[in-house]
């Protein structure tokens, strides 16, 4: 290997668009800006029927295109990237959601952390909202098995010195996270059991039980237009999200855990869930 890529492995970004073109655009004019030297973009379009490919060959000409002829939802279609990609074992592969805006070093900072420590595996930045860029949307998560509980680490909360110090966390948000072609090909790639919602944290988790080191790495910043294709409050985000999240208790907590978490649903989440919802369409109108 020489010694460019030592310094600057080659980076393959894939953004993942579906019938989203004009907010697509705008993440891949961000990324136009990346001071990082040796990256490529594919874009890869789950079958939308908006124009979007045309649109990204007619303005983004220099970046690779791969229009898929089904829409393959977050886990088959960056499985497919790859794929069609065919990448080397020492490139690395940062997948990232097409609502994102990114700032012209994101890549070297998601990068320094695989130098730093050889067990890590999986690098992920700090995500702020795009509609306030000065309070987090993730800054790590949490994973709780014997309470099923999902959690982003200061979500709504004012970005400060606390969010700011490089972390192993227990899972990497799908919304942008780095990792090793080679270790990616060893976990298998997303399970396309996850239709939308907990792919991430189940790529997560099959990684830390290699035991390997999943970094936030928060000089890496990127801002995230929250649920843009079904809504941040809306009932079908809640079911595909609680759905994805039935699947990944079932697949990973064991047979005490399954008693415990289903407990804490019934009796907490569920009901504060459902509270929650109603307090924010309250708040919309």
């Amino acid at each position: 290997m020489d010694s460019i890529k030592i310094i600057h492995p080659k980076i393959h970004l894939i953004v993942l668009n579906w019938n989203d073109k004009e907010l697509s655009g705008k993440c891949l004019s961000s990324i136009e800006k990346v001071s990082y030297p040796n990256y490529e973009v594919l874009i890869v379009d789950n079958n939308s029927q908006d124009g979007s490919v045309k649109f990204f060959k007619e303005n983004f000409s220099q970046y690779d295109v791969l229009a898929l002829e089904d829409n393959l939802k977050y886990a088959g279609g960056n499985n497919a990237a790859v794929e069609y990609l065919k990448p080397k074992e020492e490139d690395f592969l940062v997948f990232i959601n097409n609502d994102t805006i990114v700032s012209s070093d994101f890549l070297d900072h998601l990068i320094t952390p695989f130098s730093n420590d050889a067990n890590c595996i999986i690098t992920v930045p700090k995500i702020l909202f795009a509609m306030d860029i000065n309070k987090i949307w993730y800054a790590g998560g949490i994973v709780n098995m014997w309470k099923g509980k999902i959690d982003h680490v200061g979500i709504r909360n004012f970005d400060g010195p606390r969010y700011s110090f490089m972390m192993e966390t227990d899972y990497a948000t799908g919304c942008c996270l780095c990792i090793n072609s080679a270790d990616f090909k060893k976990l298998n790639y997303f399970d396309t059991m996850f239709n939308m919602y907990c792919e991430d944290v189940d790529l997560s988790i099959r990684a830390k039980k290699m035991n390997r080191k999943i970094v936030y790495s928060p000089k890496s910043i990127i801002l995230h237009s929250v649920s843009q294709s079904l809504g941040e409050n809306s009932f079908k985000k809640i079911q595909n999200k609680l759905l994805g999240q039935v699947k990944l208790f079932w697949k990973h907590a064991s047979g005490l855990q399954i008693i415990t978490l289903t407990f804490h649903w019934l009796l907490f989440y569920l009901p504060l869930g459902f509270l929650k919802w109603i307090y924010f369409k309250l708040k919309e109108k």
